[in-house]
């Protein structure tokens, strides 16, 4: 077991290691597990049903986490993997990079993944998802100016990106069974309505003056 979550439970008292047992679906299987070691070592006695109970509970948290990434950005089952463990990593939501990924690029959404990347200290991970970030939007200017058409090709390529982090990046550099803290989206939003803001406002001022 992680030494992390040794010594977290070490400095708790007794009542806030039993409220973290009875409140377990909001912490990390991880940090119950070594809620109830450090009980047990205080000479705390646990039934065997009650420590049947939660082991089978525990056994459900970590099953529902891994089969949650069969779904996809769309789906509540992401859910499964969100918890308010203080020692869980802080991450931007499978839901809000799929989102994001769709309204604002590919490589919009690649550096939230990579930030997220960055909490879990993947930093080889870091660079292949920005570079696919990169990679997907230059092909997606070089199509589009091809194509000449207007934004319904856009529209595709925020889609297809979105499926690529949704279905392929997400659970190949995080992981199906990773659980986390769901990290507030207000920076990225108004950066994102920010840049398209600029967007919209050069496409009208530059139109007029051709």
């Amino acid at each position: 077991m992680n030494d992390r979550f040794n010594y977290t439970a070490s400095k708790l008292s007794d009542q806030e290691l039993k409220e973290r047992i009875e409140n377990r679906p909001r912490y990390l299987p991880e940090t119950i597990e070594a809620s109830i070691v450090e009980l047990q070592n205080r000479g705390v006695v646990l039934p065997d049903e009650e420590l049947k109970i939660i082991n089978e509970d525990l056994a459900a948290q970590r099953e529902n986490a891994s089969l949650s990434n069969n779904g996809n950005g769309f789906k509540s089952t992401y859910k499964n993997n969100v918890v308010e463990d203080l020692d869980a990593p802080f991450l931007y939501t499978r839901r809000a990079l799929f989102f994001f990924t769709v309204g604002f690029g590919a490589l919009f959404g690649s550096i939230m993944l990579a930030i997220n990347l960055s909490k879990i200290k993947k930093s080889k991970g870091i660079f292949w998802i920005l570079l696919f970030g990169v990679g997907f939007t230059i092909l997606q200017v070089v199509l589009m100016n091809y194509a000449n058409k207007g934004s319904s090709p856009g529209a595709f390529f925020g889609i297809l990106s979105g499926f690529c982090i949704d279905y392929i990046f997400w659970p190949l550099f995080i992981g199906k069974s990773t659980m986390y803290r769901a990290r507030p989206i207000w920076t990225p939003l108004i950066i994102g309505i920010a840049l398209g803001a600029m967007i919209v406002l050069s496409t009208i001022y530059g139109g007029g003056n051709n």
